[in-house]
């Protein structure tokens, strides 16, 4: 799925685009850069192969990443052992696939397929198992699975423009809550694009929403602008955690739930070619730019 190319406002940039640094912790990501997926370790990466959505596994073990997503004849889902760097099939159900996550505990991959008919589906896998379908749209189960992500217990968020969902690990739908909560009466609702992550410890969500642009960002492209809120669950109070001059999307909680990885890019680097970067942001903090790339994700679970 590609992403929404978006633009920020005003001249925060000073303070929020900000290199790493000193003394801050690198946690382990995967991220594509222009179709290579990449792995950091500290502030060191390498390729690991071709390919876009990555995801790795608690402890940063296993990684997998999506190819081919679009065409139903090659998708696949491909799997590498980070030690050995050696990568292997892990499912190629047919279809049109997208989004592979890894399960907070064990190697449990969930993944987004899309029939040639339309139908939507999630689906998960093992390491040398074959892939079973968890659920299908319809019914109590919504339109579409836009964006999934594991919760810490092992629940399933996803949206599909109009509700939030949790599932259950075998697939039954635990609740279901109107998107219009979380919209804070702003402007534009929320996308395909638009993702929901639970905050480890807490039952705190983050989430990406499409949001006015500054004067700025609207003298440069005609859109909607986005960026990243997190909803305390004691109180439903609603605070936006990324500045204004930002746009922000594709958040993902790092394992102590301490800080958001997420892709965005400043009002400076916008309107160019490619401007998405990596940023790291600790609520309530300036952003911290960690370079060049899309759709990091640290390790899944402790």
């Amino acid at each position: 799925m590609a992403y929404r190319v978006v633009l920020a406002g005003l001249l925060f940039m000073f303070l929020a685009a900000s290199p790493l640094r000193a003394g801050e912790p690198a946690e382990p990501l995967v991220y594509s850069l222009r179709e290579t997926v990449m792995f950091r370790a500290d502030v060191q990466a390498r390729k690991l192969g071709q390919g876009r959505q990555p995801s790795l596994s608690s402890g940063a073990r296993l990684a997998v990443w999506l190819e081919h997503g679009d065409d139903p004849a090659r998708a696949q889902i491909t799997l590498c052992d980070l030690a050995t760097g050696k990568t292997s099939l892990m499912a190629k159900p047919g279809g049109y696939l997208g989004s592979p996550r890894f399960a907070p505990t064990g190697d449990d991959v969930l993944f987004t397929r899309r029939t040639e008919a339309g139908v939507s589906e999630l689906w998960t896998v093992r390491p040398g198992g074959q892939p079973k379908r968890l659920a299908q749209t319809g019914g109590s189960h919504g339109d579409d699975f836009f964006e999934p992500t594991y919760a810490p217990d092992g629940h399933i968020l996803y949206q599909d423009m109009t509700h939030l969902y949790r599932l259950a690990p075998d697939g039954t739908v635990v609740s279901r809550r109107p998107l219009a909560d979380f919209a804070q009466g702003g402007q534009g609702a929320f996308t395909s694009a638009d993702r929901f992550t639970a905050r480890p410890g807490t039952d705190a969500l983050a989430f990406s929403r499409p949001v006015t642009g500054t004067p700025l960002f609207r003298k440069k492209v005609p859109d909607l602008s986005s960026a990243l809120f997190l909803q305390d669950p004691k109180n439903g109070q609603i605070t936006r955690i990324t500045p204004e001059g930002f746009t922000a999307f594709a958040p993902a909680w790092t394992p102590d739930g301490s800080a958001l990885v997420f892709t965005g890019y400043t009002d400076q680097q916008a309107g160019g070619a490619w401007p998405f970067r990596l940023w790291l942001i600790r609520p309530g903090q300036a952003p911290v730019d960690l370079g060049p790339g899309e759709a990091p994700m640290p390790p899944a679970g402790p």
